[in-house]
């Protein structure tokens, strides 16, 4: 969730670091599904949750398991589950829709200490607030 400063200044836990969609590679799945039948792009991310967009949009709230491809000179991978919180304003645009998730568990500890030296190696590049 993004929180606003009176000043304009964001105040997130958790920086999020845009991403160029087109390089990045997400497949999900509803949480109990046995296969990943949807596959979409990730606009920005952070430890916490990330923005990115499917062909479908997905209810919010509705429980999702993941495997996220983020690019670099260095490709990193890693899994994690996390529920949906918001749709972006975009739902009535013909094609892609943009939503927005939290992240609630990383499959495994070496899942998240990918993601977390992924950010750390990242020149800080703060996402605009949607």
């Amino acid at each position: 969730m993004s929180l606003k400063l009176q000043s304009g200044a964001e105040a997130r836990q958790s920086p999020r670091i845009r991403l160029p969609a087109m390089y990045t590679l997400l497949r999900l799945r509803k949480k109990g599904e046995a296969r990943y039948n949807q596959t979409g792009y990730i606009y920005d991310i952070s430890q916490t949750g990330m923005r990115f967009e499917l062909d479908d949009p997905i209810e919010p709230g509705t429980e999702l398991e993941f495997r996220a491809l983020l690019p670099g000179g260095q490709t990193t991978t890693f899994s994690a589950q996390g529920h949906l919180i918001r749709m972006h304003d975009d739902l009535h645009e013909v094609g892609p829709v943009r939503m927005a998730m939290h992240f609630d568990s990383f499959k495994s500890n070496m899942d998240k200490q990918k993601l977390a030296e992924y950010l750390d190696r990242k020149t800080p590049r703060l996402a605009q607030a949607a």
